[in-house]
């Protein structure tokens, strides 16, 4: 039986080699034009459709994924789907999401006679190009399933972890230690520098032993040779994420003590113009002056 043709909403870092691997398995993908038009370009070459809006997107698709920069823009695109879209059908959003947002419109899509799934990733660009992603589902065991095998050529591991809702709170977790651990590995490497010690011999010996992480394999070897594009987040996804993670843990006290500070951090990054860089960028010297 031929797989239903899917819309993909989101080819950006992480949905480019998620659209690829989709592609590779033989369905059928269409995207939506965006001024950003290189990504498109690319999975174009590779087989995939272009519509010119959301509408004609949801005329052609029942399935349909989203991989978004942020809730504000899932809502913003949700109730457009919503106005096109065919009953019963299924909308995967694969964003990080703050927990009422994915709460609000599993509301809606049900009141539409519409499926929605959350199904937030874990893993960066080079996982998604390699089809080694994980997948936090939330929601019925059917959708799970039906989810799954959409996701398939994507992700190295997919998981139910409960009904909606529990997907996020579960990459929220995930996303806090992921986020901790790079910011940690930044400032000890930072701090070793101001200290005159030589980030490889730093790097090396640290490695052996219990500091060692995949932030700082991900993040010293690159700075070491003057680069600081290795952790592929920006400051202003950062402080996002962790916004939403204070609003999720707002009854925890403990929580919310050692998320603020992280966060503050990234505030005052923002301030002097770097919110568009990546975490890395603050090994750069002279880094408190904004980078051009």
């Amino acid at each position: 039986m031929k797989a239903k043709a899917l819309g993909f909403i989101g080819v950006g870092i992480m949905g480019e080699g998620m659209v690829s691997n989709i592609l590779s398995s033989g369905r059928k993908v269409f995207v939506v034009k965006h001024k950003n038009s290189a990504p498109i370009e690319r999975v174009k070459s590779k087989g995939a459709r272009e519509v010119l809006d959301i509408k004609s997107l949801a005329e052609k698709c029942e399935i349909i994924l989203l991989c978004l920069p942020n809730s504000e823009i899932v809502k913003q695109v949700f109730h457009k789907l919503v106005e096109n879209l065919a009953v019963h059908s299924i909308i995967i959003d694969c964003t990080t999401n703050n927990l009422s947002t994915v709460v609000e419109i599993g509301s809606l899509a049900k009141s539409e006679n519409l499926r929605y799934v959350e199904s937030p990733i874990t893993g960066g660009y080079q996982q998604s190009v390699d089809g080694k992603l994980g997948a936090m589902i939330g929601g019925s065991h059917e959708d799970y399933i039906v989810t799954k095998n959409i996701l398939l050529p994507c992700c190295e591991r997919i998981e139910r972890i409960g009904s909606l809702g529990m997907g996020t709170k579960a990459k929220l977790i995930s996303n806090f230690l992921a986020l901790g651990t790079a910011s940690l590995a930044i400032e000890s490497l930072k701090a070793a520098k101001n200290l005159g010690i030589d980030w490889e011999k730093f790097y090396n010996l640290t490695s052996l032993g219990s500091g060692s992480s995949k932030s700082l394999d991900r993040i010293a070897p690159k700075a070491i040779k003057e680069e600081y594009d290795s952790y592929a987040f920006t400051i202003d996804n950062t402080i996002k994420d962790l916004q939403y993670m204070l609003d999720l843990f707002k009854s925890d006290k403990r929580m919310c003590k050692i998320i603020k500070p992280i966060l503050k951090t990234y505030q005052e990054d923002k301030l002097i113009g770097n919110g568009n860089h990546y975490i890395s960028a603050r090994l750069r010297e002279n880094y408190e002056s904004k980078i051009n």
